[in-house]
């Protein structure tokens, strides 16, 4: 990631590294990419990049411990970014007093906090980022669309002055030729007393494309001709591309085909086992939805279940989910929790995002 791009960024202390490690991956998982200092007690260089980013960036994440508030430097950072009207949100990863000149601002309390994704206070600090990102995109995006489009109007106008003919210019009034100007326009041959045809002048169609990326996936038709989007990740040679998420009553089933594009290995699929072993949804409010149970071949498990996968084979899966309130027809982020048996970890992005809820 490019410092100088982040909109966010984290101040902490060394000794805080762990849990300001956390706190990034608790980010990135609602898709917030932030900027961390690496150890701002020392180094000249190391001082000047975070001065660029703190410049740079709309938000500053502050955490405060027993080390960090004795930082002489962290505190004159977290200074500067106020002075500069950034978005200054102190976070509590200890239980101490924070320096005097920051208690207007109400703190996130971390303490304790083990990592869970689904932590209250990290969905309040998703959506106040998310919603002051929204705000400052909007505004930028307005500007850069009208200088697009305006562009675009120069582009039009400098297209007929170069393709047209002489005639249509004069019309138009842009630029006349001496004899149409002065009114000596040439005469036709007399050898007929017909009035002069009306000739068509083709007028050349400028084609104005879009002058903004569309940051939402374009939704291709599948087979059975409605809109579900077609989406396809793959992770650690596993394709997991999405049919459909339909809706019935209060329960939604996900249905995803997986390839296993390498050779024949086993893969456990989770619905709802651990706190990072848990396939679930979160739809356009923030709120969060676990999986009631997951199906192959017709087979329903409520926690996880583990299936052979051979080399180019496909299988599919099915996550259900139960009393889904009646209002909710779009699923912001699906998350698929799984694991190749050959690793400890589980398999990171597997999600799918902006899904419509078909029935």
């Amino acid at each position: 990631m490019n410092p100088r791009n982040s909109e966010v960024c984290l101040l902490y202390s060394e000794s805080d590294k762990a849990i300001a490690n956390l706190l990034e991956d608790a980010l990135n998982y609602y898709s917030i990419d932030i900027w961390k200092t690496q150890n701002i007690s020392i180094g000249s260089k190391i001082i000047s990049e975070t001065v660029q980013v703190l410049e740079k960036a709309k938000f500053v994440i502050v955490l405060w411990s027993n080390n960090s508030i004795k930082s002489a430097l962290l505190k004159d950072l977290a200074s500067e970014a106020k002075r500069n009207k950034k978005v200054l949100i102190p976070v509590l990863i200890q239980g101490v007093r924070i320096p005097g000149e920051f208690l207007d601002i109400q703190p996130a309390n971390l303490v304790g906090w083990d990592g869970d994704h689904e932590n209250e206070q990290i969905v309040k600090l998703w959506r106040l980022i998310q919603d002051k990102v929204l705000k400052y995109r909007s505004k930028k995006v307005g500007f850069n669309q009208f200088i697009t489009i305006f562009s675009l109007i120069l582009t039009g106008i400098g297209v007929i002055l170069s393709i047209t003919t002489p005639e249509v210019r004069c019309f138009l009034k842009l630029q006349c030729p001496e004899n149409l100007s002065s009114g000596n326009a040439p005469q036709l041959p007399s050898e007929t007393n017909l009035p002069n045809p009306i000739q068509t002048i083709p007028t050349p169609q400028s084609t104005i494309e879009n002058p903004l990326p569309n940051s939402t996936p374009t939704p291709i038709l599948n087979d059975k001709g409605d809109s579900t989007p077609q989406k396809a990740v793959e992770v650690e040679g596993f394709i997991f591309k999405l049919q459909s998420c339909k809706k019935s009553n209060q329960n939604v089933k996900c249905d995803v085909l997986i390839t296993n594009t390498l050779k024949d290995r086993e893969l456990r699929l989770y619905a709802n086992y651990t706190t990072n072993y848990r396939s679930k949804f979160l739809d356009m409010e923030g709120l969060t939805y676990i999986a009631e149970s997951i199906e192959i071949d017709a087979v329903k498990v409520p926690y996880y279940t583990s299936t052979q996968f051979i080399q180019n084979a496909n299988v599919k899966l099915s996550v259900n989910f139960v009393e889904i309130p009646s209002q909710i027809n779009q699923i912001q982020v699906l998350n698929i929790a799984a694991n190749a048996l050959t690793s400890s970890k589980p398999l990171k992005g597997i999600q799918f995002r902006n899904i419509m809820l078909s029935k």
